[in-house]
């Protein structure tokens, strides 16, 4: 199994981190160098191969990074993207994607192709993953649409979903964004940090006609400017750990938030991390080793 960790940020920043990482350990080899690209910006890219050793990995980089960001100035912000090099969820030419697949019984998933005609029923999303994570398969985002269903028919909740303004921070193909639009939310933007995958993600919500309603916005945290009734985060544990402090400028009021993309096993650690930050924690759910959680925002 292998996993690539992108690191991205000011390029003086780029270069101090590079440098620690190199004296730290070993380990921390890359396999592409620290290059400059737009704005002066670099990035950094390592390769860990145990799955085991992630999290770690990515905590101990995080801690590193967090010394770096207090050393320069308040923009100097660094943001880090995981991908599993080895998990590939079922692309538009292969068989496990060539029909329509429900991760929740009120949602369906159709693969896009030329020939198909727009779908007349609004709980179906047409989905081209070609270059991003998201089909819908893999079990965190399971557990954010069941999550996003139960809101969205909680009669405790006012209005669920309906009318809502929704974030959908690391979107991927867009496909919880979608689906939001789909439980009657009113506008959704979703955030991208992968360049390839906020391409996907604006792709398919054109092809969904959503493009006037869903708004896709390459970068991280720094592009949220709005407050929102419902939050939606599917990251890494590093990553949310990291972002995790920037969610409740996010959220408004008694505002909602779903997190996912961490194992069964850190469930507990995210409830401490989330609980200090003044969330209420309203459900916990698990599915084939993952877990999320479902939480407001306190008064």
């Amino acid at each position: 199994m292998q996993f690539e960790i992108a690191i991205e940020g000011p390029l003086s920043a780029i270069l101090a981190l590079s440098h620690q990482l190199r004296n730290l350990s070993s380990e921390f080899e890359t396999i592409q160098k620290t290059v400059g690209h737009k704005r002066g910006r670099g990035r950094i890219f390592l390769l860990e191969t145990e799955k085991e050793l992630l999290d770690d990995k990515l905590l101990r980089i995080s801690r590193i990074i967090r010394e770096i960001e207090r050393s320069f100035s308040p923009e100097a912000s660094i943001d880090i993207r995981v991908r599993n090099l080895s998990y590939s969820e079922p692309s538009i030419g292969d068989g496990q994607f060539a029909r329509p697949f429900h991760p929740i019984p009120s949602i369906a998933v159709q693969p896009w192709t030329p020939s198909l005609a727009q779908p007349t029923d609004p709980g179906t999303i047409l989905l081209d993953p070609e270059h991003a994570f998201g089909t819908g398969r893999h079990p965190t985002t399971q557990l954010c649409l069941q999550i996003m269903d139960l809101m969205a028919n909680d009669t405790s909740l006012p209005q669920g979903l309906l009318g809502q303004e929704v974030l959908d921070f690391g979107c991927g193909t867009g496909l919880l964004a979608l689906a939001a639009m789909s439980m009657g939310a009113s506008r959704v933007v979703g955030v991208e940090i992968d360049p390839q995958s906020a391409k996907a993600a604006k792709r398919n919500v054109a092809l969904n006609s959503l493009s006037h309603r869903i708004e896709i916005r390459e970068g991280s945290w720094e592009v949220v400017q709005e407050k929102y009734q419902f939050v939606l985060a599917n990251l890494v544990a590093a990553a949310l750990i990291r972002t995790g402090r920037h969610i409740p400028y996010w959220v408004k009021e008694g505002g909602r938030v779903i997190v996912s993309g961490f194992g069964e096993n850190q469930i507990d650690e995210m409830k401490g991390l989330f609980t200090d930050m003044g969330f209420i924690i309203s459900q916990d759910l698990g599915l084939n080793g993952w877990g999320a959680l479902a939480m407001e925002l306190q008064g």
